[in-house]
């Protein structure tokens, strides 16, 4: 089979870039978490070997020690594909991070909220689980007013994201444009997403839970002769022209302020398959491949406060990749299965682990040992937000 780069998103790996280095004290405590997992993996009960070796990533994920050690417990439990990834992640730990990232005074002077709205707190720890309504945006472009930039799954996979999340056995959504708001195609143009993030602004409120979904071409700031310093990046719509980003395609920035300041529900998760490659190329047919150059700190941040959640498709040195086979992305396939997953009612925690397993294991067998891995801020804590959740 032919390889297809075309779902590609790239955001640099979540345990190179995390925010803030976590001190002595996660180590001690996920080193106790892995010695609990020794213990179980030698009484031969895997299963919960595996739990504790989950708990220990998410105790202290940026310590390379730590990483090392989960490593080596895969090997010996005979997954060699995550046991490949955590060894890479140490390396890369003990290399230190590429990137200055924001301090918690450079976030604020920036005006950056690093917590979630006022009266999530309460919220999210004294009614738990409560979710009063959702909303969903989900977008995706396969045909461009460009045909030069065409893919062939992208709309595809908005589609059938789209009416997972409207499966009364899964995602629970009421099936209405009122709260899942369908963009693809020639309807996927940047008046249309300011419009459905205005509605579902207007709507939602902090008891409520917000999905966004995002599957095109994605070009960095660095394109834009217009762009500041941040360099945030664009999402490509239906009309974008290369030539003039600023007013045609959708930036990063932008849904950064919307997630921070204009939505006010406490929970909201976002899945970008989009491309931001670190490699300048030419588009290619049915490719993603449009991406330059992005802050990957500016994507970080839109994950920042209580209950916000963005998991991208793969690293920012690796392309994504679409399945003849199941006539999808490979992140989008294993993302619905995922979602599927325990009546619809697995938490994103959860969700993102089959994820890194499913994801990375097909594209290496399908597509000649290439390498995806998805990624997801916030890293290294575990969330409980349920997509799937019924609302009262």
């Amino acid at each position: 089979m032919k390889p297809s780069t075309s779902i590609a998103a790239a955001i640099v790996c979540l345990f190179v870039l995390a925010p803030v280095l976590r001190g002595q004290s996660c180590v001690t405590q996920a080193l106790g978490s892995l010695e609990k997992a020794r213990a179980e993996l030698a009484s031969g009960d895997s299963q919960q070997g595996r739990q504790w070796i989950e708990q220990a990533v998410m105790e202290c994920s940026t310590s390379s020690v730590v990483l090392g050690k989960v490593a080596d417990l895969y090997e010996f439990l005979g997954e060699g594909e995550l046991a490949r990834s955590y060894r890479e992640r140490a390396e890369a730990q003990r290399r230190g991070p590429l990137l200055k990232l924001p301090t918690a005074s450079t976030v604020r002077q920036e005006g950056v909220s690093a917590s979630a709205p006022s009266g999530c707190d309460s919220l999210l720890h004294d009614k738990k689980g409560w979710v009063r309504e959702k909303y969903a945006i989900v977008v995706g472009v396969s045909q461009f007013r460009n045909p030069a930039y065409n893919l062939r799954f992208a709309a595809k996979d908005a589609g059938d994201f789209a009416n997972v999340l409207q499966d009364p056995a899964t995602g629970r959504f009421k099936a209405d444009p009122e709260h899942v708001k369908v963009l693809l195609d020639d309807k996927a143009t940047v008046e249309n997403i300011r419009t459905a993030i205005n509605d579902v602004a207007k709507s939602a409120r902090p008891e409520d839970l917000v999905v966004m979904y995002f599957s095109s071409h994605g070009m960095s700031a660095a394109s834009d002769v217009a762009a500041d310093d941040a360099k945030s990046g664009y999402i490509v719509t239906h009309e974008t022209k290369t030539s003039n980003l600023y007013a045609t395609a959708f930036s990063m920035e932008e849904l950064r302020h919307v997630v921070e300041k204009r939505i006010r529900a406490c929970r909201i998760v976002m899945f970008l398959d989009t491309c931001f490659s670190g490699d300048a190329v030419a588009p290619a047919a049915g490719s993603k491949k449009l991406g330059l150059d992005v802050a990957d700190a500016a994507k970080e941040r839109i994950a920042q406060g209580v209950g916000r959640v963005v998991i991208a498709s793969s690293r920012n040195d690796e392309q994504s990749w679409e399945s003849d086979r199941f006539q999808n992305s490979y992140f989008t396939h294993f993302l619905i299965e995922a979602l599927r997953s325990k009546g619809g009612v697995a938490d994103i925690t959860s969700v993102f682990t089959q994820l890194q397993r499913a994801v990375p294991a097909a594209v290496r067998k399908e597509q000649s040992n290439a390498q995806q891995t998805p990624v997801m801020w916030p890293e290294g804590k575990r969330l409980d937000i349920v997509i799937g959740t019924a609302v009262d």
